[in-house]
């Protein structure tokens, strides 16, 4: 009996581990478990009260506005993106998508809004080239405080490779998707 006890403890604590170096020892916890274990891009604050009180107090202005036009670092959109979620600023999050998402301020509210944001944990994502473009996805989780079920998926983003003719929303990083399922 004894020795059945250190081996579940010694397969759980493997699996642990595997899962904080980002292995995939079971396909549905490991997501989970990689999410909690790694580095964490960006993790809001438990949601205060009113979100659109908090985005009226001048929270709204203390987003790092310049990183719109990122070219380097896609984390520091996303940790734009998830500051003006947590504070219910429903227009700066859309100007986070690219313009094919065709996202908008309602299509947010309706998503994020309600008696208690979301809380968003974001992982560290794997980075990819693809004909002049570049993609950057990350492992996002999202718990609501009134009752919501979570969600678990992934994040994408993506900007042209400083090809000649390019935009400049097209030139800085965007968000492309975002796919979750309930947990």
């Amino acid at each position: 009996m004894r020795k059945t006890v250190v081996i579940a403890s010694t397969v759980s604590a493997f699996a642990l581990l595997l899962a904080a170096c980002g292995k995939d020892p079971i396909a549905q916890s490991s997501s989970e478990a990689s999410i909690a274990a790694s580095e964490a891009v960006a993790a809001s604050e438990e949601p205060s009260g009113d979100a659109t009180e908090a985005a009226g107090n001048g929270l709204a202005a203390q987003l790092d506005q310049s990183a719109l036009g990122e070219r380097r670092d896609p984390e520091r959109l996303l940790r734009y993106y998830v500051n003006a979620l947590r504070i219910g600023d429903w227009d700066d999050a859309a100007k986070a998508w690219t313009l094919d998402a065709q996202m908008t301020p309602n299509r947010l509210a309706e998503e994020f809004g309600g008696d208690a944001g979301p809380r968003i944990a974001l992982g560290r994502g794997d980075s990819s080239n693809a004909a002049g473009t570049l993609f950057y996805e990350a492992p996002v989780v999202l718990d609501f405080a009134d009752g919501r079920p979570s969600r678990r998926g992934s994040i994408v983003l993506r900007r042209i490779n400083d090809l000649p003719g390019a935009s400049e929303q097209q030139l800085n990083w965007r968000i492309e998707r975002m796919s979750t399922v309930t947990r």
